[in-house]
């Protein structure tokens, strides 16, 4: 297999790995709108690299869509949810996914009916209802609910282990998310130095797969690196190179 037939083997995965990253806000009561811009760095045999952004807009209605866009050689991701807040709880609206390798292209959409605690799944032409529980999260708004849990958890109780548990609709299935606080690193970025909290993804004992995120109390908890590594040792890394807020 050519490195360029290998790179697109992993794309899912890495495409995967981008749908991890989370972006700075200290309470629900002031979200912050902001774009964001990361670098990554692949290891699949040769070095790649790629780019992701990220942005958070306040609606005129106040609803809030977090969007993350990417793209390296031939692939692109757009990543899209829409929710609302109430009563300091994130309630996920709409979530839309749409990944492009070559010619072949994957969509889904998942769409909340708060009011008969369902969701509509759409993918590859086919469309399911299922049954979900009162503070189930999408794919991003999970990320968030977790870095607005570290911002709020005070210092005292951010201990090693703790960890935090949220549902998500995914895959048509609702599982259980689980993070881990795992420590604490110093992270060099573009824009300066800071002390940061590790945590790492809890896939269980059979999974073979590791996830690690640091967050920067110093950035509002924003993430400044992720770092995954698959079973069979291969390594993606994304860097914190920008932050820019716009309600400043």
């Amino acid at each position: 297999m050519s490195y360029f037939q290998q790179f697109l083997s992993y794309l899912p995965r890495i495409t995967s790995l981008l749908l991890i990253m989370l972006w700075s806000i200290s309470s629900t009561a002031s979200l912050r709108s902001f774009e964001a811009a990361y670098s990554s760095q692949w290891d699949l045999g040769i070095s790649l690299s790629g780019k992701a952004k990220r942005s958070l807009i306040k609606n005129q209605d106040g609803s809030y869509r977090l969007t993350t866009s990417a793209s390296a050689m031939v692939a692109s991701l757009t990543e899209s949810s829409l929710f609302n807040v109430t009563d300091d709880q994130i309630l996920p609206v709409h979530y839309r996914y749409q990944r492009k390798i070559l010619n072949k292209t994957r969509k889904v959409e998942v769409a909340f009916e708060w009011p008969n605690l369902k969701v509509e799944n759409t993918a590859g032409g086919s469309s399911w209802v299922m049954d979900i529980v009162p503070g189930t999260l999408d794919k991003q708004s999970v990320q968030m609910r977790l870095q607005l849990d570290l911002a709020q958890t005070p210092k005292a109780d951010n201990s090693l282990n703790k960890t935090y548990h949220y549902e998500v609709a995914d895959g048509g299935h609702l599982k259980t998310y689980s993070f881990i606080i795992d420590g604490e690193d110093v992270i060099e970025t573009p824009l300066g130095r800071y002390k940061s909290i590790r945590i790492k993804r809890d896939r269980g004992v059979e999974s073979d797969r590791e996830t690690w995120i640091w967050f920067a109390p110093e950035l509002d908890y924003s993430i400044v690196k992720i770092v995954q590594k698959e079973a069979d040792g291969k390594r993606y890394q994304l860097n914190l190179v920008e932050l820019k807020w716009l309600d400043s």
